[in-house]
């Protein structure tokens, strides 16, 4: 009888006497989640974007200015460099407005071609094409209004 007393004055003598360990346990798991956390995101964050420091990309297109007659059709042609004029293989370039939108990826020479059908309304004279450059380490790219659709009179 004497030992089970000595151990049940044990075991309400470690929740008694070490209250620190136990009070102090909740607080102890949320610091370790919480720098978990932090060391997981920066985890993700480097695997999902692996630069550091994005660069800057010169995106030109050609033709800024398109006539479209009974056909809707237009081919619009895209060439993306750094900011060092290195090509950049693999952009993604979105074109897109007027009913229609095309995608299509930059090649090694960093040029595509992007098609798309375009509709300008009934008494609609002119409309505009919204272009969006995205690339691996670069900033992306974006330009409302960037392409001039012109109905032929």
């Amino acid at each position: 009888m004497k030992k089970m007393r000595w151990i049940r004055d044990v075991q309400r003598s470690c929740f008694y006497i070490d209250e620190k360990a136990i009070m102090g346990l909740p607080m102890r798991v949320t610091v370790s989640l919480i720098i978990g956390s932090v060391a997981l995101a920066a985890i993700l964050s480097y695997i999902l974007n692996p630069c550091l420091f994005p660069t800057r990309m010169v995106v030109s297109v050609t033709p800024l200015v398109h006539t479209i007659g009974e056909e809707t059709s237009i081919n619009i042609t895209v060439s993306v460099i750094d900011s060092n004029g290195h090509p950049i293989n693999d952009a993604t370039i979105r074109i897109k407005g007027l009913g229609g939108g095309g995608i299509n990826i930059t090649n090694a020479s960093g040029i595509s071609v992007v098609s798309l059908n375009v509709s300008l309304e009934k008494g609609q004279y002119e409309g505009y094409l919204d272009i969006m450059v995205k690339a691996a380490c670069h900033e992306s790219f974006v330009q409302d209004d960037m392409i001039k659709i012109i109905r032929a009179s």
